[in-house]
């Protein structure tokens, strides 16, 4: 019977970044959407930015930001007594910060893929912006949504350079599957990390599925 703790390490990490993920993503694309400044253009940017970086940089990046040594870590050690670096909670901040981006591009997307007439006669019938929100345009957007967990979920369960630069390879603590494989293939154990290699891969053809099923539901709606 294999070892499932770092299964369960990775389904917990997952779970808890793709939740944080799923609320800051349609509160920020509630936020930038429909705005038309240049600083709107520059704020993707930066969400965006850890699509473009290699992991590992991205994961440099987080542990100066969270060092005990810093401003931000001092305040999260002192203050809210909750240690980031090789932490479960420093796992949790990597996969949100390079699951995000998809979020917000997958929720964006659906936002503005609503007719601007639909909205604009809610408004003229004395609808407010939060009604015309929560009651028109989330439940407009929920495939678009859901594409955007799934995805975010999925990216989160594989994350590899962030994680190991932050949380670290600690047993039983943030030895996540990505992180259990590389390490299992380091010791010579190659039978094992097949075990969970097959695992991931099982998972994301399930992923891929499930957004080709949100997708052929979608057209068949349209058509």
């Amino acid at each position: 019977m294999p070892d499932l703790t770092s299964f369960w390490i990775s389904i917990r990490v997952a779970t808890m970044s793709t939740i944080i993920v799923m609320i800051l993503g349609i509160l920020v694309s509630k936020w930038l959407y429909h705005r038309k400044k240049r600083w709107v253009k520059i704020v993707e940017s930066f969400i965006l930015l850890p699509i473009v970086l290699p992991p590992t940089v991205m994961g440099f990046i987080l542990l100066i930001i969270f060092s005990p040594r810093g401003i931000i870590g001092q305040f999260f050690n002192n203050i809210l007594h909750l240690p980031v670096v090789f932490t479960l909670t420093g796992a949790v901040i990597a996969s949100v910060i390079v699951s995000f981006p998809l979020m917000y591009q997958h929720t964006i997307q659906g936002f503005n893929s609503i007719d601007k007439r639909m909205l604009d006669t809610a408004r003229t019938m004395g609808a407010s912006e939060s009604k015309i929100f929560y009651r028109i345009v989330l439940p407009l957007s929920k495939r678009y949504i859901l594409s955007g967990i799934v995805m975010s979920f999925a990216r989160a369960i594989g994350e590899f350079g962030a994680t190991l630069m932050v949380a670290g390879y600690i047993p039983n603590k943030t030895n996540t599957l990505p992180l259990e494989i590389y390490f299992l293939v380091v010791e010579g154990k190659e039978n094992q990390a097949w075990l969970w290699v097959l695992v991931l891969v099982a998972f994301s053809i399930v992923v891929i599925m499930t957004i080709n099923l949100m997708n052929y539901d979608k057209f068949r709606e349209r058509d």
